[in-house]
């Protein structure tokens, strides 16, 4: 059933959104062209192409047919692109900030400098 539905999925899209469309008509072109093999010519099935696909076809009085070929006109087909534009705020004013001036001193008062005590020369 899955293989089924993906299927059908799939030639719905490639009949809707490419040019494979026009493999439908495939039927028609071996039509017209038994049409003019009826008509007498043994003309080969290249050279029926070459006839009907090339910039100089003549004028044989059957245009309406001619263009009914596979891939003897181009359909435009409807498809729009879609951009996504994500919207960014861009703050270009420069940052303010706050400074302290609050002295920080330990519960007894005066600041610790056994820290500072390492960096000291040895005393003799």
């Amino acid at each position: 059933m899955r293989s089924t539905v993906l299927t059908i999925l799939a030639s719905l899209f490639l009949f809707s959104a490419t040019e494979l469309h026009q493999l439908v008509k495939l039927p028609e072109l071996l039509r017209h062209y038994r049409e003019h093999c009826g008509k007498g010519s043994d003309m080969s099935f290249l050279g029926f192409l070459q006839l009907h696909y090339s910039a100089n076809h003549p004028q044989d009085n059957d245009e309406e047919d001619d263009n009914q070929l596979p891939f003897k006109e181009i359909k435009v087909i409807g498809h729009v692109d879609n951009t996504v534009s994500m919207h960014r705020y861009e703050n270009r004013t420069c940052p303010e900030f706050l400074i302290l001036t609050e002295t920080i001193t330990h519960p007894e008062g005066m600041p610790c400098y056994r820290a500072n005590a390492v960096f000291h020369p040895p005393k003799s």
